[in-house]
């Protein structure tokens, strides 16, 4: 637990000292490296490690979205994971580098936020298409600590950020 509450604030330090960029594609790259305590017996990352490093990748957002600060207020800001749907393709060995490709989709409804994360092999070790490890979609719903729903509208207005990023769909 402190390693990974260690990793979390390596990544909003991060986030904070050099903001994630928005591609045009509508998209935040974030590189990361395959870690030994990523990995599994049989030497490639674990399964449950998709999820924490795309969470971590989610982490690096927060600053640059101007939310860490409401998060750590009184009332909080907690982004809740519903849903998750992982689709493994290939597997990332011991210290490769890959990316997380994160996309951020806002529902008609104004109550869910969808993440995709893409894991995919890093820029410096493509020659031509780039290999997909894996696909994280994810559902999430942003709540205050005493259980009021926060609406996505709400910290798109707030977040100059999450106005660039986040694409809205109509259900």
């Amino acid at each position: 637990m402190i390693t990974f509450t260690l990793r979390i604030a390596h990544q909003i330090l991060r986030g904070s000292l050099s903001r994630p960029v928005v591609t045009p594609e509508k998209t935040v790259k974030i590189s990361f490296r395959c870690w030994p305590i990523d990995i599994d017996p049989f030497l490639h990352m674990n399964n449950s490690k998709y999820l924490l490093n795309a969470e971590l990748a989610r982490w690096r957002t927060l600053s640059a979205g101007d939310v860490l600060s409401r998060a750590m207020s009184k009332e909080g800001l907690l982004f809740l994971a519903t849903e998750n749907n992982v689709r493994y393709m290939h597997p990332i060995a011991p210290l490769q580098k890959y990316e997380i490709s994160t996309t951020c989709t806002v529902d008609g409804g104004d109550k869910w936020f969808y993440f995709r994360h893409t894991f995919q092999e890093h820029p410096d070790d493509v020659k031509g298409k780039a290999k997909e490890f894996a696909i994280i979609d994810l559902k999430a719903v942003v709540k205050q600590k005493n259980g009021k729903t926060i609406k996505p509208s709400t910290l798109i207005q707030e977040s100059e950020f999450y106005r660039e990023w986040a694409v809205r769909r109509e259900d």
